[in-house]
C-alpha cells in the first residue's frame, strides 16, 4: 500500500500541471479557441481535477485505511466515490461529444464552421456537466437497481454513438479521399492542394481523437472491477486500489498524447513554458 501512496502522490503533480498547461494554452490562444479544442480542454479539465483533487484524496483514503483511521477512511471513500461518479460521467459524455464533432466535421464539410460554433459547444459542455450531476444524483432518488439500469443504459448509448461516429467518419474520409484523388492527378492546382492538406490534417486529428478515446476506454475498464469489489463485503480493497491507480494514469497519458500529436498545441505549450521559466 505504501507503493500506491507514493505513486499517486508523485504522479498527482505532473498530472495536474500538464493538464493545466493544456487548458491555459487553449483558452489563452485565439487560434486554438475552436470547437474541437474546447472539447479537448473540457477533457483536460476532468484530468486536471484527477491530479489536483482525486489522487490526493485517494492517497489519504489508503493512508487512513492502513493506519486504522476508520472515520477518515469512510469520509475519504465517500468523497472519492462522488468524485469518480461525477468526473467519470463528464469524461464519457465529453468523448462522446468529441466523436460527434469529428463526424460532423467530415460530414458537413464547408458548413461545419457555421453549424458547430463556439457558443453551441459551450452550451453542450454546460449540458455535459449538468447531466453528469443528474447522473450522480440518481442513487439519491432512485432505487439501486433503477439507478444502475440508468447508468448502464447511458454508458451503452454513449459507446454506441462513439463507435458509429468514428466508423462513419473513417468511411466518409475514405470516400472524400477517393473523390479528390482524380482531381489532384488531372489538374493539381491550389484548390486541390488545399483540399489534400485539409484531409491530411483531419485524418491526423481524427486518429488522435480515436487514440484518446480508446485509451480512456481501456483505462476506465478497471473501474468496473472497482465497483464490483466495493459492493462485496469481503472484496479485496488492495486490488481495487491498484485498478483505480491504473485508471488515474489515463489523466497523465492524455496531455502527453495531445502534445505529441498536435503540433499547434505543442508549440503553444512549449512557448508558455519558455515564458514561465525564461528559457
Amino acid at each position: 500500500m505504501t507503493f500506491l501512496e507514493v505513486i499517486n502522490s508523485v504522479l498527482a503533480v505532473p498530472t495536474a500541471a500538464a493538464n493545466a498547461l493544456v487548458i491555459m494554452a487553449i483558452l489563452t490562444t485565439s487560434s486554438l479557441r475552436k470547437p474541437s479544442y474546447l472539447l479537448l480542454a473540457n477533457l483536460a479539465f476532468s484530468d486536471f481535477a484527477v491530479g489536483l483533487f482525486g489522487q490526493p484524496v485517494f492517497t489519504f483514503c489508503i493512508f487512513s485505511f492502513k493506519n486504522g483511521n476508520v472515520e477518515g477512511y469512510c469520509y475519504a471513500r465517500w468523497i472519492l466515490t462522488v468524485f469518480l461518479a461525477l468526473f467519470s460521467c463528464g469524461t464519457i459524455f465529453t468523448i462522446t461529444a468529441i466523436s460527434v464533432d469529428r463526424y460532423l466535421a467530415i460530414r458537413l464539410k464547408m458548413r461545419y464552421r457555421s453549424v458547430v460554433t463556439v457558443r453551441r459547444v459551450r452550451l453542450i459542455l454546460a449540458s455535459v456537466w449538468l447531466h453528469s450531476i443528474f447522473a450522480l444524483s440518481c442513487p439519491f432518488f432512485m432505487s439501486s437497481s433503477t439507478s444502475s439500469y440508468v447508468a448502464t443504459s447511458e454508458l451503452v448509448i454513449c459507446l454506441l454513438i462513439i463507435m458509429y461516429c468514428y466508423t462513419m467518419s473513417f468511411r466518409a474520409l475514405k470516400i472524400h479521399c477517393a473523390q479528390i484523388q482524380p482531381q489532384s492527378n488531372q489538374q493539381p492546382n491550389s484548390t486541390t492542394q488545399s483540399n489534400a492538406i485539409d484531409v491530411l490534417k483531419y485524418r491526423k486529428l481524427l486518429k488522435t481523437m480515436l487514440l484518446i478515446v480508446m485509451l480512456i476506454i481501456v483505462c476506465y475498464m478497471p473501474l468496473l472491477g472497482v465497483f464490483v469489489i466495493f459492493t462485496k463485503p469481503n472484496g479485496n480493497r488492495v486490488v481495487a486500489w491498484y485498478l483505480l491507480s491504473i485508471t488515474a494514469l489515463n489523466s497523465l497519458f492524455n496531455p502527453v498524447i495531445y502534445m505529441t500529436r498536435m503540433k499547434d498545441l505543442r508549440r503553444v505549450c512549449f512557448q508558455m513554458l519558455r515564458n514561465l521559466f525564461r528559457v
